[in-house]
């Protein structure tokens, strides 16, 4: 279960649209007509092809198809919605007051209302006169019976409404029985039990895809996670580094394509979405599916609080470790600070990855485009795709591969005169 106020999640969001959206590149995040139904676009990344020569660059063929509509696709689209209608209180009261909590609560102050009530009215029978000339027994047997009688009134309400609630819960627990989405079993006294299915990374994932797109949040979304995810599959880094958490939403993604040993050390400098993000981590360790991993899937994210630039050498160990995979997600003005912070503790052929690289590449991202772009230190592509949850917004992903350092640009410069000489 997952304590999160959408409310405040919500402004939360709009303060860090704010920070990212630089210099007039204010887009509209909060959309929610989608053409692509998210959960049933397939993504397939082929793997990169080599230029003959040293000019070598990093190619990405993304084929996106949309498989057809059928009974199956609808089912599931069903399934998922009735298990994350079961699972998700409909408001934000219902965390902290139960409906064992509320009754209990509404009861007991319709009962000192009441028996507030009759100590005030036989104040007020024993000695009339008095009672009325302080005026103080009139004023609160008004008060207490108002009380009285919407406490008692709520209690009512919540009472009339258990039978449909439990009639509900019914209907979607048997839906999910004949979707196999939950499994009958007998428990310890003979009993005939249904259990839901477990929460684990893959659910969290999936709950944080349905905010993103209900809500607009600037996750990268399932279209680019998808080729995030192929990228981390086939370069294999051991240290993946993440500037710009969120709801950890990313490193999940991450974290669920590393070989064994590998972690994704992730920087927030919101302390409001640091413990989001802890939370969720928190939560994608649980479930049967975790318990035979040698490293739970929300363990291999390590989330760091603070300004990745002055953050890094503390949570590399001082510099020992060397980065596989930078992934850039943060203030798009900021990418190319961060870049640089991060250079000295690259690997020779390392991976970096900057969102937002097609809606900011005349504004905040420009810098950082030049410089990946135009360095002999950097191969590197824009992968072009979809802006996360907007179909009619282009966007896309620079992927870069780090040659290192002057080793690495003399190789580029060699390359270049080859070919120039065959040319």
């Amino acid at each position: 279960m997952c304590f999160f106020d959408t409310k405040a999640a919500r402004a939360f969001s709009l303060q860090r649209l704010n920070m990212r959206c630089v210099e007039g590149h204010r887009h509209h995040w909060s959309n929610r007509l989608a053409a692509f139904k998210e959960h049933n676009v397939r993504f397939h990344v082929i793997a990169p092809k080599q230029r003959t020569g040293a000019a070598r660059r990093l190619r990405l063929t993304v084929a996106a198809s949309l498989p057809p509509d059928d009974r199956s696709d609808a089912e599931a689209s069903k399934r998922r919605a009735m298990e994350d209608e079961l699972r998700d209180p409909k408001n934000f009261l219902e965390f902290f007051l139960p409906r064992p909590l509320r009754l209990a609560f509404f009861g007991a102050s319709a009962a000192s209302c009441l028996i507030a009530t009759l100590l005030t009215a036989v104040r007020l029978v024993q000695s009339p006169a008095l009672e009325l000339a302080e005026g103080t027994a009139p004023r609160d047997l008004i008060v207490n019976l108002i009380g009285l009688a919407t406490f008692a009134s709520l209690y009512v309400y919540d009472q009339q409404q258990a039978q449909a609630r439990i009639e509900r819960r019914r209907e979607i627990r048997e839906a999910q029985i004949a979707f196999g989405d939950r499994e009958v079993f007998v428990n310890d006294k003979g009993e005939k039990m249904s259990r839901l299915k477990e929460v684990n990374d893959d659910w969290i994932l999936r709950r944080l895809e349905r905010w993103g797109r209900r809500d607009g949040m600037p996750f990268i979304g399932p279209a680019k996670g998808a080729i995030l995810q192929q990228l981390v599959a086939d370069k294999r880094p051991l240290l993946v580094v993440e500037v710009g958490t969120m709801a950890g939403y990313s490193a999940l993604l991450m974290a669920q394509a590393l070989p064994p040993g590998g972690r994704v050390v992730s920087f927030e400098k919101d302390l409001t979405w640091l413990l989001v993000a802890k939370r969720f981590m928190w939560q994608a360790s649980q479930g049967e599916k975790n318990a035979g991993l040698d490293t739970r899937v929300g363990d291999r994210v390590q989330v760091e609080w603070g300004d990745a630039r002055e953050a890094l050498p503390r949570a590399l160990r001082g510099g020992s470790d060397r980065i596989d995979l930078l992934f850039l997600d943060g203030t798009p003005r900021e990418y190319l600070a961060y870049l640089k912070a991060a250079e000295p503790y690259m690997a020779p052929g390392a991976l970096v990855v900057a969102d937002n690289a097609g809606v900011f590449a005349q504004g905040g991202l420009r810098p950082y485009l030049e410089y990946v772009r135009g360095s002999p230190a950097y191969r590197s592509e824009l992968v072009a795709c979809k802006l996360e949850w907007r179909e009619d917004v282009e966007d896309g992903i620079e992927v870069s591969t780090y040659l290192g350092g002057p080793a690495g640009a003399k190789e580029a410069e060699g390359g270049s005169a080859r070919e120039a000489a065959v040319a």
